[in-house]
């Protein structure tokens, strides 16, 4: 059979089924989109017989929601007040986790007082600057802190001096072991025992005027009289008392028992290795800005009441 008898015979006949094929699928689409229509209708406009309305008359026709549904601004405000404690909890769930990773930064475990309080013990206050110390050489190794160095003991200047090293030294705090002695500040601005040297001389020039006119105030007085006997003695005592201190501020007196310095954290957390260093308090801010509360040698298990140090340095 020949090509066109084969087409004459069979392409009307697929021709036709594949009319009949499409306009059987245009029909189905179209009856498809009608029945979409009627059920977003059915869901959008509800009938009284349709399932989403028999589901409202059953659970919705009283309790809270049946308020609801007859006042629907109540729905409103309840999503507002969901929406808004939900907000709150958010933000204080971000607060709490910015405020610990500020806590976990070592930076923010750095005081703007340094020294101990009165009642603290010894051994708490020596530990807590020990692992403050570990901290921030360890997170900073590199950065630059304010420290306050306690003693064992008190050290003269060249002791100190060796003891300290390389390290920034801006004050020592000196106290002569008398009774009522001052804690005495000194600056130092270009070498430790030069500085302290010229202070003490200072001071024992001062010590040694000061015995002078109380020895001349008790000399005065001639009565005989109880309250005249009374101002003779104090006035004896003081003169005692004052040739003592100019007898102690000598060169080589060992009363330094702290030191304010600036220096890397690593360097300033290897200090409590040695047999001489107590305690290294590091402090947050410049050495004029923080405040300083001596530990004293002899207090050993519980700060007693600190010496306050004077506002100069004694001369």
């Amino acid at each position: 059979m020949k090509l066109d008898e084969l087409d004459e015979r069979f392409v009307p006949r697929m021709a036709v089924r594949l009319r009949r094929f499409l306009d059987a699928a245009a029909e189905r689409r179209s009856r498809a989109v009608d029945g979409a229509r009627e059920l977003a209708a059915g869901v959008l406009a509800p009938s009284a017989t349709s399932p989403l309305r028999r589901l409202d008359d059953r659970y919705a026709a009283r309790g809270p929601l049946a308020l609801l549904r007859d006042v629907p601004q109540l729905g409103l405000l309840l999503i507002a007040a969901v929406f808004v404690a939900g907000s709150g909890i958010a933000l204080e769930r971000s607060g709490q986790r910015n405020a610990a990773s500020k806590e976990s930064s070592p930076d923010a475990l750095i005081p703007t007082s340094l020294g101990p309080d009165p009642g603290t013990k010894v051994a708490a206050y020596i530990a807590a600057t020990r692992k403050r110390a570990v901290l921030l050489s360890t997170g900073s190794p590199d950065g630059v802190y304010t420290a306050l160095v306690s003693f064992t003991s008190y050290q003269t200047a060249e002791q100190a001096r060796r003891l300290l090293g390389d390290l920034h030294v801006t004050r020592v705090l000196a106290h002569v072991q008398l009774p009522a002695a001052e804690v005495l500040p000194i600056p130092v601005t270009s070498a430790l025992v030069e500085d302290v040297g010229v202070t003490f001389a200072e001071i024992s020039k001062r010590k040694l005027r000061d015995r002078q006119e109380f020895v001349n105030l008790a000399t005065s007085i001639t009565g005989t009289t109880k309250e005249e006997v009374q101002f003779k003695a104090f006035y004896t005592e003081a003169a005692r008392t004052a040739a003592k201190e100019a007898a102690a501020y000598g060169k080589s007196c060992a009363c330094l028992f702290a030191a304010l310095v600036r220096g890397k954290a690593r360097d300033l957390a290897a200090l409590p290795s040695l047999p001489a260093v107590r305690a290294v308090d590091i402090g947050a801010g410049e050495p004029d800005t923080l405040q300083i509360k001596p530990l004293l040698p002899e207090h050993k298990v519980t700060v007693m009441k600190p010496i306050q140090p004077t506002q100069n340095n004694g001369a």
